[in-house]
C-alpha cells in the first residue's frame, strides 16, 4: 500500500461477488453485487459497510471473505 495507493480486495459475501476497498488511510468499505436488491444502485452494487478501521474489521462486520 505504499506510494499513496489505496488497497482493494475482491471476494464474496453471502455467495455474491463483493469488493472491499480502502477509501482513505484507515477506512474500509464493503460493497456486494446484487442487482436484484432494491437497495442496489444503478450499477447493481449495494454498500454493506463503511469506515471500518481495518480490512479484518470490515470482514467481521459484513461477512466479506477473500482468498488470503
Amino acid at each position: 500500500m505504499g506510494g499513496g495507493r489505496l488497497a482493494s480486495q475482491y471476494g464474496t459475501c453471502a455467495g455474491k461477488a463483493a469488493l472491499a476497498r480502502e477509501t482513505s488511510a484507515g477506512g474500509w468499505q464493503v460493497k456486494v453485487h446484487d442487482p436484484t436488491n432494491r437497495s442496489a444502485g444503478h450499477d447493481g452494487w449495494v454498500l454493506l459497510g463503511t469506515q471500518r478501521a481495518t480490512l479484518e474489521a470490515a470482514c467481521a462486520a459484513t461477512g466479506f471473505t477473500y482468498r488470503r
